[in-house]
């Protein structure tokens, strides 16, 4: 029987409109991390009177759930067969979903004792979670597909992550310098209950809007992207192939690096805005200068990661800026430890933490943005090998181990703050100040020396310019096995 499989389909380059369009859908994710990264712990705990513990194990829980179910949708959306391709139908149906599991995140009902606190935090996140993968997935893999290229899909991919910096921004804009700024009664904007129901309102309605504004605007691709040959195959057959596609090294190379940076950013997330309120003593309005701080470090990094891929390599050139990344992240903290650092309420400190938040972002943001296009590179090594187009089951298998690793990881804030002796209901004025020295003396060994492990893995990465573009030429005249 002759073999009708269509050869793999390779669309037209893609203008600015696109890449733009395409990046929007980020600022969902950036906005959703933002709040529920920056916020979340901090609105539980000290808010609502929830013992830190309880919501880093609510967290953690979520996170190890949200693991198991990703990969199931990225296999689903890699075989998906409809009018609308693989990936669009799911993403469309996420934005609402993900919206209103959000905005009822934060209005649990009132007089709830712990124990239901804690089960409405963990079906909230779980909620959150699932039907943000619906469109974080689907889309996270068309990102490959859009753009073949060793080069462009490092562009592509930048603006993925300069649009995910605006989403953050926003809602930061929304959280800090609007509904939770400084008040005569709460000088401290984040601790005022209040500001928070009507926040959530209005950065679910950006999730909505970026994800339903991304998935229209790159609609007028489907007819170009794969489509995979029907067919019906046993579960054993399809564990078969889903082991044989992430039998890969430099798939193995990623999931490692990405495991042991997963630890370091679950505890950088759950404890900067602690550092920011208790440890500096800043007001929510010096918070939104520094989160805003990412609007000028992200357009820098999605203009130097690409020239810097062109001269070193993606490899070298992640390495290099994680590396300052990590200098720049914990340089401020370290360096008050030691005594070298300007005192609260210097007229100098927030200027040289803006200056340092611009520095750490363009670093962070540009390494993240190379690495996220060395696992893209790793589709077309994996369809060489295996004739099948798995972009949703590589990148989600990816994130798997790193949120069972960060779902354990989350855990770790709350603990530290346990440790440490974190009273809940306190403000910076009341703090005895050695609780937060304490904190910052066990925090900042353990990410640096994070950090640096993640980084020294990607050393062996074996996937270069010369290499994906042999890959690219085999493919141009292969005929795949799906």
């Amino acid at each position: 029987m002759p073999d009708t499989t269509p050869k793999a389909v390779h669309p037209p380059k893609l203008g600015l409109g696109t890449k733009l369009l395409y990046g929007v859908g980020s600022m969902a994710n950036g906005a959703t991390l933002q709040i529920m990264g920056g916020l979340l712990l901090l609105y539980y705990n000290q808010v609502l009177g929830l013992p830190a513990q309880w919501v880093s194990l609510a967290l953690g829980i979520s996170v190890l759930i949200d693991a198991f179910w990703d990969p199931l949708i990225g296999q689903f959306s890699d075989k998906l067969r409809t009018p609308w391709g693989r990936r669009h139908p799911l993403m469309y149906a996420s934005a609402i979903p993900v919206a209103v599991a959000f905005a009822l995140l934060w209005m649990p009902p009132a007089g709830l004792s712990h124990s239901q606190l804690f089960t409405y935090l963990l079906v909230g996140i779980l909620s959150v979670r699932l039907a943000a993968s619906f469109y974080e997935v689907p889309s996270g893999a068309l990102a490959p597909e859009l753009a073949p290229d060793y080069h462009d899909r490092t562009v592509l991919i930048g603006f993925r992550w300069l649009l995910g910096t605006v989403g953050a921004a926003v809602a930061a804009v929304l959280a800090y310098g609007i509904f939770l700024r400084a008040t005569p009664e709460f000088p401290q904007g984040q601790l005022n209950p209040a500001g928070y129901p009507p926040m959530a309102l209005s950065v679910a309605a950006l999730i909505a809007a970026s994800i339903l504004v991304s998935t229209l605007g790159t609609h007028h691709r489907i007819p170009g992207l794969h489509k995979p040959v029907a067919r019906k195959i046993s579960l054993r057959e399809t564990l078969g192939e889903v082991a044989a596609t992430l039998n890969n090294w430099n798939f193995g190379v990623a999931v490692v690096a990405g495991v042991v940076s997963a630890t370091s950013l679950a505890l950088y997330t759950g404890l900067t805005i602690y550092f920011i309120i208790y440890f500096w003593e800043l007001p929510s309005s010096s918070t939104l200068l520094i989160v805003l701080m990412g609007l000028i470090s992200a357009p820098i990094a999605a203009a130097v990661a690409p020239p810097l891929s062109r001269l070193w390599g993606k490899r070298r050139a992640c390495m290099t800026l994680f590396f300052a990344s990590v200098v720049t992240t914990n340089g401020p903290i370290t360096l008050r430890l030691l005594d070298l650092f300007p005192e609260n309420g210097s007229p100098m400190l927030l200027p040289i933490l803006l200056a340092n938040a611009v520095l750490g972002g363009v670093f962070g943001t540009g390494g993240f943005i190379l690495v996220t296009s060395m696992i893209a590179d790793i589709v077309e090594e994996s369809q060489v090998k295996t004739g099948r187009r798995s972009e949703g089951l590589l990148f989600s298998a990816d994130s798997l181990l790193n949120k069972i690793v960060s779902g354990f990881a989350t855990v770790l804030p709350g603990l530290l703050l346990a440790f440490v002796g974190f009273p809940t209901g306190v403000t910076p004025a009341n703090l005895d100040p050695e609780i937060m020295r304490r904190l910052a003396y066990i925090y900042v060994p353990i990410t640096v020396t994070l950090s640096l492990l993640s980084i020294a893995t990607w050393r062996f990465y074996r996937i270069d310019a010369s290499a994906h573009e042999a890959n690219l030429a085999a493919l141009q005249d292969a005929t795949p096995a799906e």
